[in-house]
């Protein structure tokens, strides 16, 4: 008997371990949200330090020059701290209630004259996705925009035309955007209302299969859709102003037809594995990555020379990034440069984990 009872007791153990053991897993692989005391959106870096940073990029000479080695240039003044990393102050999509996140990844990125917006969602889709923003002089953290819903918000693109951020987003299994005005999200203050943000206007793309990222050239929008085993496509979309039946002023994507959808006006072939795109003067840049086990790449094009084909055969240059590589926005000459790997469920595997968004000179970053 008094065996039997000590091969039970070792039995329970081991159950209790493996049990632990899963819930680390689980808990490390972003499955579930960690335990948190935090009541707060986390403005402090989640990682390293700046030395710290640096060493890692070492290996990445293209980027390390042109982030850290500008004449002139305070390396600290081209690093934005990525807030939520550890916390994220937003509401609990299930519930509806305000409540902490602690698995947001970072995806989206569009830069104005004042502000840096980054959007992010839950891994566990237990929450609702937000955007953050900061202030673009200071990097401060200003708050957290929540969305309605758990979009993946995979791209973000600022409208200096009409003064709205757009965000791709999806409606069913139909591809989305929605946008938000800029004087909304001024307004906006989570803390007060505990309510996500009322979307400016919504459109459906139905032509493409997913809006994964987004970007804003003169008048148009355009959309890309990420694949990760084959070419994908890249939809121009002219931005228009007109009005709906209520007489509303509303943001359309394909003038003279309905303000609900949107049909591109142009198709262009682009690479796999696309999560980013930004023009430059008369160059496509599109930033590429998948996964943790291959460096992430940016490539640019010459577009006065493609102008349907942006895969990889066609591209003019092509720099090496580290894993984890997201969106890219344009201001004036400067490139902003986002990463995914400060996200909990990916800063053990990143080559290295970043948790800035990193801001550089593009003529300086393609120097030869």
């Amino acid at each position: 008997m008094a065996r039997k009872m000590g091969k039970l007791k070792f039995a329970l153990i081991g159950i209790v371990i493996a049990g632990i053991l899963t819930l680390v897993l689980f808990t490390k692989n972003g499955k579930i949200e960690r335990l948190t005391f935090a009541e707060e959106t986390n403005t402090e870096a989640s990682l390293g330090s700046l030395d710290e940073l640096k060493e890692g990029l070492s290996d990445y000479p293209e980027l390390y020059r042109a982030a850290f080695e500008e004449d002139g240039i305070d390396p600290e003044d081209n690093i934005f701290i990525i807030p939520g990393m550890d916390a994220t102050l937003t509401l609990h999509h299930e519930h509806e209630e305000a409540d902490i996140c602690t698995t947001m990844t970072p995806q989206g990125l569009a830069v104005n004259k004042d502000y840096l917006f980054i959007s992010a969602y839950c891994q566990t889709k237990e929450h609702n996705s937000v955007i953050y923003v900061l202030e673009k002089k200071s990097g401060s953290f200003i708050k957290e925009i929540v969305l309605d819903g758990i979009p993946h918000a995979g791209g973000l693109a600022y409208d200096n035309n009409h003064e709205l951020l757009w965000v791709t987003s999806e409606k069913g299994d139909t591809a989305q955007v929605i946008t938000l005005s800029l004087k909304d999200i001024e307004a906006y203050d989570f803390a007060d209302s505990a309510e996500p943000i009322t979307y400016t206007d919504s459109i459906e793309l139905p032509d493409i299969k997913r809006a994964s990222t987004i970007t804003v050239h003169g008048d148009d929008l355009y959309v890309a859709h990420f694949d990760d085993e084959e070419t994908s496509v890249m939809h121009r979309y002219l931005i228009s102003t007109t009005e709906d039946e209520d007489g509303k002023e509303v943001h359309a994507l394909d003038t003279g037809k309905s303000t609900e959808e949107a049909y591109p006006d142009d198709v262009d072939k682009i690479g796999k594995e696309i999560q980013g795109l930004a023009f430059y003067r008369e160059k496509l840049m599109l930033s590429r990555s998948a996964g943790r086990k291959k460096d992430s790449t940016l490539l640019s094009f010459d577009r006065l020379k493609e102008t349907e084909n942006f895969t990889d055969k066609n591209a003019s240059t092509e720099i090496t990034m580290p894993s984890y590589l997201e969106q890219i926005a344009v201001v004036g000459k400067q490139l902003y440069i986002l990463f995914e790997s400060g996200a909990y469920p990916y800063r053990a595997h990143g080559n290295p984990s970043i948790d800035r968004v990193l801001r550089v000179e593009i003529d300086s970053l393609f120097a030869e």
